[in-house]
């Protein structure tokens, strides 16, 4: 009874470990965030899981295959790069992203550069505030091997099956993400009465929010460095509000404008340019 037990344990183990190598192996050859090199560059895209994905795409993907890339939160997110003229651009940003995510990304591309020359970096307090600050557990050198195989990897599949078929237009649409990384997020997140929500947004506004955490200060200021060391030309730019909440807010904003690059040493080579367009000579905007 004890031998025949052993026999099936053994088989058992066995038969787990080849079907572990097996959807390795499989994982592998679809390479869907062209990690191995398996996949066209046209055919690559976020499905899901967004830091996992795009974490992933530091790799090899982005590095690899674009000239720039565009770094920030939600409000960067949605910028589709296919109106750079000339220029073959990556969006990497993430929803939600604070300082030290984008640090994270653009290390990870950097460290495995091959064409990347050019960065655009979207600034805003939301991204340098340590209030509210994401998991930042998947921005790490382990995460590479989770995708061959890991419960994260299966959500893409599940989410990729989803969008492909378009089985929950509502909240997965079909082609919410570009192949440039773009977040065509807008259709879920519209109002109806744009001014009304303006209206209540600017005494919404915290005090707080322009307090920039020491840590996510400290990764700015590395992130500024990795870029001038690396010869990265980098586009660095406050991101626009809507007027009404810039007048009610104009001396908060403007501070921390001049706060969080204060710490900034500037190359004088042009490297690095920095733009506030919440300054009243973007108004046009």
């Amino acid at each position: 009874m004890e031998k025949q037990f052993k026999k099936y344990f053994q088989v058992l183990l066995l038969g787990f470990a080849g079907i572990l190598l097996v959807f390795g192996f499989l994982n592998f050859f679809l390479d869907v965030f062209g990690l191995f090199g398996f996949k066209d560059k046209d055919k690559v895209r976020v499905y899901g899981e967004e830091r996992f994905s795009k974490y992933l795409m530091t790799f090899e993907y982005v590095p690899q295959n674009f000239e720039g890339m565009i770094l920030g939160p939600s409000l960067s997110a949605n910028l589709n790069p296919s109106h750079i003229q000339d220029k073959n651009y990556f969006n990497v940003s993430l929803m939600g992203a604070r300082m030290d995510n984008i640090l994270a990304l653009a290390s990870n591309v950097i460290e495995n550069n091959g064409t990347i020359k050019e960065a655009i970096v979207c600034i805003h307090p939301y991204v340098t505030t340590n209030t509210g600050e994401e998991d930042s557990d998947l921005m790490s050198p382990d995460t590479y091997w989770k995708a061959l195989g890991s419960v994260n990897l299966l959500r893409v599949y599940g989410l990729g099956i989803i969008r492909n078929f378009n089985l929950w237009p509502n909240k997965y649409p079909k082609n919410q993400y570009n192949t440039n990384g773009s977040n065509s997020f807008e259709a879920l997140f519209r109002v109806a009465d744009v001014a009304d929500r303006i209206t209540k947004e600017v005494n919404n506004v915290d005090v707080s929010e322009f307090e920039i955490g020491i840590s996510q200060r400290k990764d700015f200021e590395k992130l500024m460095t990795l870029f001038q060391t690396n010869n990265i030309r980098t586009f660095v730019y406050y991101h626009p509000v809507p007027y009404p909440i810039y007048k009610a807010h104009s001396e908060s904003m403007d501070k921390y404008w001049e706060d969080i690059l204060s710490g900034v040493n500037s190359d004088g080579e042009g490297m690095l340019r920095f733009y506030n367009f919440n300054n009243p000579e973007f108004l046009v905007f």
